[in-house]
């Protein structure tokens, strides 16, 4: 059966860096604190929520604008515009789900033309950080949101696609009948897609091919 939805993983499938706090904390300076952090929730210290709101709570007054023009600087992953604009023309809609915020794959679902995106959202009044995070998309998650965005759209899973590159993107993969790693992270992630791919320019042809 055709592909008739793509639901894409952001960080480190459409856009270079694999995640997009690390890639803030680069930038001011807070990659200790955010290490730490990070650590405390892999260890199961914290929970992801607790990790986000850490996080969240370091940049706390900085401006939504310059956060936004520091995370337009990481790269597009190669193919992705292309891959976007194919998808556009064959009217294949597709949805960006992120364990990232709202002010990163905003912008990206606009550029791309995505039919919706769903992540975290950074808290702000507008112009300054407000210091907190709603969490709607945990690390390792995705799996009930897959099945519920499915559910939403009267779609069965064999005419859907998930793509990804981490072990949270697993439990995506498990929903849907089609999976493709792009840049996988892990063997693991590897071997639970159909196919993987080190970047995103082999992906609509690989659609194409599906009978």
């Amino acid at each position: 059966m055709p592909i008739r939805l793509v639901i894409f993983d952001v960080d480190g499938v459409i856009k270079e860096s694999p995640d997009p706090y690390s890639f803030l904390h680069r930038h001011f300076g807070t990659t200790q604190a955010g290490d730490r952090y990070l650590r405390a929730f892999l260890n199961g210290s914290i929970t992801y929520d607790e990790f986000a709101q850490l996080d969240a709570r370091i940049w706390r007054g900085r401006s939504v604008a310059e956060v936004k023009a520091i995370l337009r600087t990481n790269p597009y992953v190669a193919g992705a515009h292309a891959l976007a604009a194919g998808l556009r023309q064959r009217r294949i809609p597709f949805v960006l789900l992120s364990s990232g915020f709202d002010l990163h794959v905003e912008d990206i679902a606009r550029d791309l033309q995505a039919s919706a995106y769903l992540c975290n959202e950074l808290l702000h009044d507008g112009r300054t950080l407000l210091g907190a995070m709603h969490v709607y998309v945990p690390w390792g998650g995705k799996g009930p949101i897959v099945r519920h965005l499915l559910h939403t759209r009267q779609l069965s899973p064999e005419v859907c696609l998930t793509v990804g590159d981490s072990s949270a993107d697993i439990p995506a993969f498990a929903e849907v009948g089609h999976a493709l790693a792009v840049r996988p992270g892990s063997p693991a992630v590897a071997a639970a897609a159909h196919a993987t791919f080190p970047d995103l320019t082999g992906v609509l042809d690989w659609i194409d091919l599906r009978p």
